[in-house]
């Protein structure tokens, strides 16, 4: 048989599929132990609450030192725990399996937009784009939202395209199963609302012939979603406390109160205000797609723009084609308005633009960018013959390929402020060694203040000779000799404003030094490092 190697072969296109899966798993494990350096809280609080499961211990949700979780993130890790132990590593290869699930979905969604060659454009633009493969490579459970609502539209395009009832179960199960998942989800429902409203505008979709499938979707959600609904209406504080905790109709105020002290109240903001700050965060995101991006080092590279300037007109210019071609064509319509309902997810929150909130618009912003280069190379006909067609758009995926890789691997891999977000030298370093003098020891005494913190607990888990001390309380004079004292700067400030004497006192024992963790400090001079925590050994 004669095979033209083009992408115009089914098989050709399979094995490039395949390809760019395997090659998105790779980026996606890739020195997956040093970027991002560190573990940051948020991951210990997942990584915590997945040891928590067994031993008649099942919930339906998870309020670890306060703070909310959804369960469906949480229980995935709980398995791959139970499969390949609870380390940093397998809670980071855990994520990197659902971002590599992300990429494998995109394409039998894409193909339906931009067609199938321009579809495996999608997924290797996804394998490599900074925002999701971040997220692949750290335990978040805001990784699923995006995978979830692509389940939710490719079974809802199945649906529509042979009307069986099968495929209106899983779409409902989809769109069920992700309330599971991570607040800004509970937007799909509007996505999906808008969707349909648009196919019955357009006469795509007729309540008399459709009744039953879209009943079927909304019933099957119900089904699925009906334990954790039933949680919400026992414990609304599940339901609300991560929404108050990040809400932009809230203000912290100060007030002084009649014996002069300074109390902070929570308080409702005025309409006035609550206009401002809705249109300063619409406005920040906006502006995040190639002029200013998210803050956070824990999402990004502080302020780093979504898209460099090139890639970025290409994005404007799928925007524009979308918005311009929407009262008319089924996808202009969906990508914009796909953007536009994840967005409220920051655009109501604190702390805008942020990405971690907003991932479950990633499939339609690359689809959109996709969308951009297609029409690009559909409108260069007139004027460029074909092989400067190829070479262009190759060019600026290249361009594109190239600065995310470099963004993310070098630049966001060498920041200081990522290494200090992800509490590298302050509790991730400190517990590897506490985990290496263990085993040396009859007992490690570790300050509370560190030994609680959840990246410290986790890290530590395993380890049975821990003990917790304060300044307050007595010192461990009369422990058994050989142990392990660890102190921390802020311990012996603590001490010292008691008037106490650590250091004195480790040397009345005669302890010796054993190990220091330093810390990166910023100086006027430049960045240096001092010591953070020390290990002392008493024999």
């Amino acid at each position: 048989m004669n095979f033209q190697f083009t992408l115009g072969n089914p098989k050709i296109r399979t094995t490039c599929y395949w390809a760019i899966v395997v090659f998105a798993a790779l980026l996606r494990v890739l020195s997956l132990d040093r970027v991002p350096l560190g573990f940051w809280y948020d991951e210990a609080f997942y990584s915590l609450n997945a040891l928590s499961i067994g031993r008649n211990h099942w919930p339906i949700f998870f309020v670890l030192d306060g703070h909310p979780a959804e369960p469906l993130f949480i229980y995935s890790l709980a398995a791959f725990f139970k499969l390949f132990g609870s380390t940093v590593f397998v809670a980071r290869l855990h994520s990197a399996v659902w971002g590599t699930a992300l990429v494998a979905l995109m394409y039998p969604f894409a193909k339906r937009v931009v067609g199938e060659r321009w579809a495996l454009l999608a997924c290797l633009v996804t394998a490599v784009f900074r925002w999701p493969l971040h997220f692949s490579r750290t335990v978040f459970r805001a990784i699923l939202p995006p995978v979830f609502v692509l389940l939710v539209v490719i079974f809802f395009l199945r649906w529509r395209e042979k009307r069986r009832l099968s495929d209106a179960v899983l779409c409902g199960a989809s769109m069920g199963a992700g309330l599971y998942t991570y607040l800004s989800f509970r937007l799909v429902p509007l996505l999906w609302l808008g969707w349909v409203a648009w196919l019955w505008w357009r006469g795509e979709i007729r309540w008399r012939h459709d009744w039953r499938g879209l009943a079927t979707i909304v019933f099957t959600c119900l089904i699925v979603f009906a334990p954790l609904g039933w949680d919400y209406l026992r414990n609304p504080m599940h339901f609300t406390g991560r929404m108050d905790e990040v809400s932009m109709f809230r203000k912290n105020v100060e007030i002084r109160q009649p014996d002069g002290s300074i109390k902070t109240e929570v308080l409702p903001k005025t309409p006035g205000e609550v206009v401002r700050d809705l249109a300063s965060n619409a406005w920040a995101i906006v502006k995040m797609w190639t002029i200013r991006g998210d803050h956070v080092a824990r999402h990004n590279l502080p302020h780093e723009p979504v898209f460099d300037w090139a890639s970025g007109i290409v994005f404007y210019f799928g925007f524009v084609w979308c918005l311009w071609q929407a009262g008319r064509n089924e996808f202009a319509f969906l990508l914009p308005w796909w953007v536009v309902v994840f967005s409220l997810a920051s655009v109501f929150s604190f702390g805008a633009p942020n990405i971690l909130r907003m991932q479950g618009m990633i499939p339609a912003v690359v689809v959109i960018y996709v969308l951009g280069l297609r029409t690009l190379y559909e409108l260069a006909v007139h004027w460029l013959r074909q092989p400067v067609r190829v070479l262009l758009i190759s060019s600026l995926v290249v361009l594109f390929l190239v600065l995310q890789l470099d963004s993310y691997f070098r630049r966001f891999a060498q920041s200081p402020e990522m290494r200090r977000e992800f509490l590298y030298d302050t509790f991730y370093k400190p517990a590897l060694q506490v985990r290496g003098i263990a085993p040396q020891v009859n007992s490690v005494y570790v300050p509370a203040d560190l030994g609680h913190h959840l990246t410290f607990r986790f890290l530590t888990h395993e380890v049975q000779n821990l003990q917790y001390y304060t300044v307050d309380a007595d010192l461990p004079t009369t422990a058994p000799r050989h142990f392990a004292i660890v102190t921390t700067v802020p311990t012996i400030s603590a001490a010292q404003e008691r008037g106490r004497d650590l250091l004195a006192w480790l040397r009345r024992l005669r302890a010796e030094h054993h190990s220091t963790v330093p810390i990166l400090v910023e100086s006027a001079t430049g960045t240096t490092e001092v010591p953070w925590t020390e290990v002392w050994v008493v024999r």
